[in-house]
């Protein structure tokens, strides 16, 4: 994962290399050689190496930002000792989340999205629930239950667990004919 960021931002980073000295010589800012000056010599190349250097450029710039904003999966220590420390597997955690959640009644569906802060582990839930549901009820008790079950199963601090209902649909059951 590591060697792949690192070639993502050095690749980012010679595209945006390549597009600014592109768009410098499309904009007539430094002098190109006489091959580039004939090419540019028309107006319509110009300005289609102008956009095609711009949109590079962008497009650079946004694989950049996106590779070091990349949300890492990583491990949720528990426990650490002079033994080595004890940690959980992101996915064992949002098991024990949709276990958790499956008891509350009327709730359809639940996707964990976890992420941590300075204050422990916080975990966005996006949930489908049943029509008939009362929505407020039904989140403040898959909030709590979630609370209890990670601090009490994994030993994980929690500091958030946010809701947010994505579908309120009816179950769907199959046709007696």
């Amino acid at each position: 994962m590591r060697k792949q960021l690192f070639f993502l931002i050095i690749f980012a980073l010679i595209i945006i290399f390549i597009s600014g000295c592109a768009l410098a010589v499309a904009l007539d800012w430094i002098q190109p050689l006489d091959q580039v000056n004939t090419f540019l010599a028309v107006s319509g190349n110009r300005w289609g190496t102008a956009v095609g250097s711009a949109f590079l450029l962008l497009l650079a710039l946004w694989a950049l930002v996106t590779a070091i904003r990349v949300p890492r999966e990583r491990d949720v220590v528990i426990h650490e000792s002079g033994l080595g420390s004890v940690e959980i597997a992101a996915a064992a955690l949002e098991s024990l989340i949709r276990r958790a959640a499956r008891d509350v009644r009327d709730v359809r569906e639940v996707k964990p999205v976890l992420r941590t802060d300075q204050d422990g582990l916080v975990v966005m839930l996006h949930m489908n629930v049943n029509p008939d549901a009362n929505l407020p009820d039904i989140s403040r008790d898959v909030q709590e239950i979630v609370q209890e079950h990670l601090e009490k199963k994994a030993g994980v601090q929690v500091s958030k667990v946010q809701v947010l209902i994505q579908s309120v649909a009816a179950d769907i059951r199959p046709r007696v004919e």
